[in-house]
């Protein structure tokens, strides 16, 4: 009855038999792939650290153009922090808020979102976003060419 079974087995032959050198010689191959690994990892590399190269002197030119930057960003930072002072010294919210709106139309829509947003209070910094969105302020801001309209 084995013998009407048609089997969809391949036939062992004796070189399959044969572990040792299967193994001997799958494992002389895996050193020669990993030592090529190493070594195009190695190239790999070298090629890393000679762009790195050319990435500081980049990086140098870099922070010399953005230390002419900073300089001019400080002045405007004193500015806001000076305006943020002088904003948070009024008594409530209300005028807090007309404050940021005064520095809107004199020193500019994004000059006063910066004050308010140092000022640290949300519920400030919400309610003159709802001004700006007010149809006559916002008008008089695109009036005066503070905000462009979409």
């Amino acid at each position: 009855m084995s013998s009407d079974v048609k089997s969809n087995l391949e036939p062992i032959e004796e070189t399959d038999l044969n572990l040792k050198s299967k193994f001997l010689e799958n494992s002389e191959k895996s050193v020669a792939e990993m030592v090529d690994n190493k070594a195009k990892t190695l190239e790999f590399k070298e090629e890393k650290l000679e762009k790195k190269e050319g990435a500081v002197e980049k990086e140098a030119a870099y922070s010399k153009i953005l230390s002419k930057v900073k300089t001019t960003a400080t002045s405007a930072d004193k500015s806001i922090s000076d305006d943020a002072k002088s904003t948070n010294a009024e008594k409530n919210a209300e005028s807090k808020i007309e404050k940021l709106v005064q520095l809107a139309m004199q020193k500019g829509v994004i000059h006063a979102v910066k004050v308010a947003r140092h000022l640290d209070n949300n519920y400030v910094l919400d309610e003159f976003h709802d001004r700006l969105m007010v149809e006559e302020l916002h008008d008089a801001l695109i009036k005066r060419g503070l905000i462009r309209e979409l």
